[in-house]
């Protein structure tokens, strides 16, 4: 991606956060209330945010999704500014699975198609294997499916490359300093250098600063019923994994996977970007997504 259209990504994505927010709604889901953001009418596309996000993230596509189709965007369990319903010992992928069909199951309007990123990923491939009947299509952005290239040559390397990267993070942890440990694992994950997440743009940073305090739990949730590649196999919905050029040999291998194990699954690359492709360049992702939803409507 050029200087040019990076500059105009981010002025995209500014914008978009600072507009006034719609009405968030809420969801009855397994016995809490979800927030979520809706807009526009027609089939759902919903947007499942990764680790230290909430729905605030997909902001900048509410307007080009909703052209057309019906933008959804929630927050998960132990996100955005809701209170827990515990100290976060139920926090797990398998969690917010269950959390995730509950939701489309209350929002009465599926099969619907699922957007996600990285951890949200991992939630939606558990949800698809099983619940396929939810789900119209699926896109992945880098999704970080625990543990499906675990037995694949080169794995371990891939994840000590990735874990290098993350010792500053795991030091605040340790120190109790979550705030800074957030933006330590921003910079770890979007391959920026130490104290790189400072030229960020305040209203990014705000996003990852608040919701630092689901560190401690995920950092102990347990692993769960993974989703393997035969599970992964039995899902036929169509499905694109995108992943980012510049980023980690790990998001590639594992996206490369997740196109191995589902059958009807494609991938594509966006150019220029790492493991922060739909935050850098929201307007080329959402075209991707839209483009490819076209062909199944």
């Amino acid at each position: 991606m050029t200087t040019m259209n990076a500059t105009i990504a981010l002025a995209a994505l500014l914008s978009a956060l600072n507009a006034a927010p719609a009405m968030a709604e809420a969801l009855d889901v397994n016995g809490i209330a979800l927030p979520y953001e809706d807009a526009g009418t027609g089939p759902v596309v919903l947007f499942v945010h990764a680790m230290l996000q909430d729905r605030r993230i997909w902001e900048p596509y509410r307007e080009q999704i909703s052209r057309n189709r019906r933008f959804v965007a929630y927050d998960q369990r132990y996100f955005g500014a809701s209170d827990w319903p515990d100290a976060g010992e139920n926090f797990s992928v398998d969690t917010h699975s269950d959390d995730l069909i509950g939701f489309v199951e209350a929002l009465e309007a599926g099969p619907v198609s699922v957007v996600s990123w990285s951890y949200g990923g991992d939630v939606v491939a558990r949800a698809a294997v099983a619940r396929p009947d939810l789900f119209h299509a699926l896109v992945f952005y880098e999704p970080d499916v625990n543990g499906l290239i675990d037995s694949l040559p080169g794995s371990g390397e891939a994840v000590d490359q990735m874990l290098a990267g993350l010792r500053p993070a795991f030091a605040a942890v340790e120190e109790g300093r979550l705030e800074d440990a957030a933006l330590r694992l921003i910079e770890g994950v979007f391959s920026m250098p130490e104290g790189g997440a400072k030229t960020e743009p305040e209203e990014i940073l705000r996003i990852f600063r608040e919701n630092s305090r689901a560190i401690p739990a995920f950092l102990a949730a347990p692993a769960g019923d993974r989703a393997t590649c035969e599970e992964l196999g039995n899902v036929r919905v169509p499905t694109l994994v995108v992943r980012g050029s510049d980023g980690f040999v790990l998001d590639a291998m594992v996206s490369e996977r997740v196109v191995q194990c589902m059958p009807n699954a494609i991938i594509a690359i966006l150019n220029g970007v790492t493991h922060d492709g739909p935050y850098r360049n929201p307007d080329v992702f959402a075209e991707m997504i839209d483009s490819f939803l076209k062909l199944f409507d």
